[in-house]
């Protein structure tokens, strides 16, 4: 353990690297883990050493709604060089791979390449990516290891920064199902569910959440009558069989709540909404996620 730095050293000799590659892995981890990388990329590398890394960019992925089941938060490129740069190191190369928005009208571009997309060619989209990183899905991150301490404490405080500034925006990733009505007001959309219309209302966001107890919370515009469901809302994970929990919704509530627990950390959890079909209803398209419930 160093001391001074608070980083567990894996079995490689201080400045004895000359180069740490790091491909699609700083999403999957959790803040203080990214933290932790960075130091030891920093302590394991000699001076002149270089550092690369390419992770998904959250410019791209919240304006896609673009959900990994084991990704925590994207970095965007500049909080990547500012990673880094408080890290110890000197960017020396930022690049875009794969262009998904247009920077002429700021139009999305579809994340799948067989799907059509006017006036883009696949080849024009690759060679376009590399200078504009922002609007790239991947950015990709070349450094250099310099002679400057990293600025540990400086280090761990941005993750944290960064993960309560966005985490809020990585839970609303849901999608809701095709052919629902949404209605816009202050408090946000309302997805329609009307009479007879069973089946998902929305699902996702497709994320990790670490072990312990959690409460979710959906809001609800229903008629007021009937006496039977006209929703049941449940949690579902993809690293786990089954329903996690689930509560019915009747005609008479406004929100529900599920407390559930996770013995482990556990991957791709959905926080559903489902249509009985008896009654119609509206459910805002905004869940409420609160973790280390009680």
């Amino acid at each position: 353990m160093d001391r001074e730095h608070g980083v567990r050293h894996v079995g490689v000799a201080s400045s004895s690297c000359d180069l740490v590659f790091s491909g699609q892995n700083l999403e999957h981890l959790w803040p203080e883990e990214v933290a932790g990388f960075v130091l030891e990329a920093a302590r394991v590398l000699r001076p002149g050493g270089h550092v690369v890394v390419d992770s998904p960019n959250r410019l791209v992925t919240t304006a896609q709604n673009w959900s990994h089941p084991q990704h925590t938060i994207e970095l965007t490129p500049e909080e990547a060089v500012r990673l880094f740069t408080l890290g110890g190191f000197d960017v020396t190369a930022v690049r875009g791979l794969w262009l998904c928005r247009d920077a002429r009208d700021g139009a999305v571009l579809p994340f799948d390449p067989d799907r059509p997309c006017e006036g883009w060619s696949v080849t024009e989209r690759l060679l376009c990516a590399r200078d504009r990183p922002d609007d790239a899905f991947i950015w990709w991150i070349e450094a250099v290891r310099t002679d400057r301490p990293p600025d540990a404490d400086a280090v761990r405080t941005l993750m944290a920064d960064l993960f309560r500034d966005h985490w809020p925006e990585r839970v609303q990733r849901l999608v809701v199902s095709p052919d629902r009505p949404i209605e816009t007001t202050a408090e946000g959309d309302w997805v329609v569910s009307v009479p007879g219309q069973g089946g998902v209302v929305f699902y996702g966001p497709y994320m990790p959440l670490k072990r312990g107890r959690h409460r979710v919370t959906w809001r609800f515009r229903t008629p007021g009558c009937g006496t039977g469901p006209v929703a049941i809302c449940d949690v579902i994970g993809e690293t786990t069989p089954g329903t996690l929990a689930a509560v019915e919704v009747f005609a008479d509530r406004s929100e529900v709540s599920i407390e559930f627990d996770l013995s482990e950390t556990t991957f791709g959890l959905q926080f559903r909404c489902v249509s009985t079909a008896d009654e119609g209803f509206s459910v805002l398209r905004r869940i409420r996620l609160e973790e280390q419930v009680g």
